[in-house]
C-alpha cells in the first residue's frame, strides 16, 4: 500500500523511521524530517518499506553525489547500490546518530544508563568521501566488470565510479575485472588493496579451487595490470575450514600509519589480513586510544594484535608489550615489522594465552584488546586474574561491546569513558572504544617476573 509518512528518527540499521498507526516503519534512503511516499508492505508489525519519493527534504538531508545511490526508478538499473546508506545525510547529522547509536546499545544491552560514563563526541574522519583503501567486489560476467550488488540482493550494480573509494583503488578496480574476465577467472569474491605510498595494489581471489589452472589465470590478471603488485589465491575450505593459500607476485604491501607523513612508520599489510580500510581514520582511532591507555613506561599486554596496527606505536610510548595473535600472516606482517625494540609475540588463542600470563603471576599496568566482530566472552574474568588496573577495548561492533562491557562491570570495574570513531562515513557501521578501569583499590602494574611462557 501507498503512504505519505514524516521520518522521525534513523534506526540503528540505517534507515530512516517512521509510524503508520502505531506501526513502526522503516524506509531506506531517508532522513529525519523528510516527508516522503513510500510502499509498505500489507500487515500489522514493523514493516520495511520501499521510497517512492521524497515530497519535502528534512534538515539533514544533502544531495548525493553518487549516481548508484538511491531507490531505483524504471530505467535506472544500476541504482540502489548497497555500498552507502546515508550519502543524503550531512556528515555532522551522521556522527551524531552514530554517538547516540552507541549510547543506545549501552543503555540496552549494557545496562549502563546515559550519566552513569563519559559519552564522547564521535571522532570524525578526516575524509568523509574517497577513504577506503581497500573493498571487497564481485566478478559480473555479463559485464566483465567489479561490481557491488543491489541492496538486499545478488544483482549486480555496475559502478562507474564509487565516492567511497580512493582513486587509486577505483581506477584498480576499474582494469581488474576486465583482466580476470579476459584471463576467463572466474573468482566467487575480489578484495583489493590500494597502497597510497607504495602507489600500487594487490588482490584477494578467492576461487573454487586454488590449483594450476587458477594460478595462471591470476599470473594473466597481474600482467595485464601493471599497478596490481601481486595476488594472494585462496580455494574454497576444506573439510577441516582450511583454505589452500597462494601468494603470486608481492602481495605485502605498505601503508603510512599516519597518511601524508612516512617518517612516524610503515605498516605491512596484505589483501586477506585484516586492515582498517580507512587508514587517515585509523591514525585518529590510534591516537584516541593510546591516549586513553597511557602506556608510558607501562607493561602492556595486547590481546588480538592482527598486524601489529597498535603494537608499533604502543612499543614507542610502552617500557615493554606482550602481542598475542594467532598463528599465521597477520602475525608474521606484525613480526616482520617489529621484530626489534620492547615487543615480545606470543602465537595463539588471546584467551587462553591471557590466562597463562595470569596463572604465572605476570602483572601488566595496562592491557589492550581489539577482537573480531564477535567480542570476548571471558574477558572479565582474565582481566580479574590479572589485576589489570585499566584496560582499553576496541570494538567494531556496539552490541557485543555493551555485552561485554556489562560484564566487566560486573567483575569491578567501570566504564570511565566511550568513543565512538567514524571508520566508515555514509554508513551506519561504527567503531568504539572504551577505558575501563579497575574500581576498589587497583593494583599497579609490575615488571613480569621469571620466565615468560614460550612465544611463537
Amino acid at each position: 500500500m501507498r503512504l505519505t509518512l514524516e521520518i522521525s528518527d534513523l534506526a540503528p540499521g540505517g534507515e530512516g523511521m517512521a509510524f503508520a498507526a502505531g506501526r513502526p516503519c522503516f524506509v531506506p534512503f531517508s532522513a529525519p524530517g523528510d516527508r516522503v511516499e513510500v510502499e509498505l508492505p500489507e500487515g500489522d508489525g514493523p514493516a520495511h518499506g520501499s521510497l517512492l519519493g521524497v515530497l519535502q527534504g528534512g534538515p539533514g538531508r544533502v544531495p548525493p553525489p553518487c549516481p548508484h545511490f538511491g531507490p531505483a526508478a524504471a530505467g535506472e538499473p544500476d541504482r540502489l547500490c548497497g555500498g552507502c546508506e546515508w550519502l543524503h545525510l550531512d556528515y555532522a547529522l551522521q556522527l551524531d546518530q552514530k554517538r547516540r547509536a552507541l549510547g543506545e546499545a549501552l543503555r540496552r544491552i549494557g545496562r549502563l544508563e546515559p550519566g552513569s560514563y563519559p559519552l564522547q563526541a564521535a571522532v570524525p574522519s578526516p575524509l568523509p568521501l574517497r577513504y577506503r583503501t581497500r573493498a571487497k567486489f564481485h566478478l559480473d560476467r555479463d559485464s566483465g566488470r567489479l561490481v557491488f550488488f543491489r541492496r538486499r540482493s545478488h544483482e549486480a550494480v555496475r559502478l562507474r565510479e564509487c565516492h567511497l573509494l580512493l582513486p587509486g583503488l577505483d581506477a584498480l578496480r576499474e582494469a581488474v575485472g576486465p583482466a580476470a574476465a579476459r584471463a576467463r577467472l572466474g573468482p566467487t569474491e575480489v578484495a583489493l588493496e590500494w597502497s597510497e605510498h607504495d602507489r600500487r595494489g594487490a588482490a584477494l581471489f578467492r576461487c573454487a579451487e586454488a590449483g594450476e589452472g587458477s594460478r595462471r589465470r591470476v599470473e594473466e590478471v597481474l600482467r595485464q595490470v601493471p599497478a596490481l603488485a601481486g595476488a594472494v589465491l585462496e580455494g574454497e575450505p576444506d573439510a577441516r575450514g582450511h583454505r589452500a593459500t597462494v601468494c603470486l607476485g608481492d602481495p605485502v604491501l605498505r601503508h603510512e600509519r599516519v597518511p601524508g607523513e612516512p617518517a612516524k612508520g610503515l605498516a605491512r599489510s596484505r589483501p586477506d589480513v585484516f586492515q582498517q580500510a580507512n587508514r587517515s581514520a585509523n591514525a585518529r582511532l590510534v591516537q584516541a586510544v593510546l591516549a586513553l591507555l597511557r602506556p608510558e613506561g607501562e607493561d602492556v599486554l595486547e590481546l588480538h594484535c592482527g598486524a601489529g596496527n597498535f603494537t608499533g606505536p604502543l612499543a614507542a610510548r610502552a617500557r615493554s608489550v606482550s602481542a598475542v595473535e594467532a598463528q599465521g600472516p597477520a602475525l608474521d606482517l606484525a613480526r616482520a615489522d617489529l621484530g626489534q625494540g620492547p615487543v615480545r609475540f606470543f602465537a595463539g588463542d588471546a584467551l587462553a594465552l591471557g590466562s597463562a600470563l595470569a596463572r604465572e603471576g605476570r602483572r601488566f599496568g595496562a592491557v589492550l584488546l581489539d577482537p573480531p566482530r564477535e567480542g570476548m566472552k571471558g574477558l572479565a574474568p582474565l582481566l580479574r586474574d590479572l589485576v589489570a588496573p585499566r584496560a582499553v577495548y576496541v570494538s567494531c561492533d556496539p552490541a557485543t561491546f555493551a555485552r561485554d562491557a556489562r560484564a566487566l562491570v560486573g567483575a569491578g570495574y567501570r566504564l570511565a569513558a566511550a568513543v565512538p570513531v567514524d571508520m566508515f562515513p555514509q554508513t551506519h557501521h561504527i567503531e568504539c572504544v572504551g577505558l575501563f578501569e579497575r574500581t576498589g583499590g587497583a593494583a599497579p602494574g609490575r615488571r613480569p617476573e621469571g620466565p615468560p611462557i614460550a612465544d611463537g
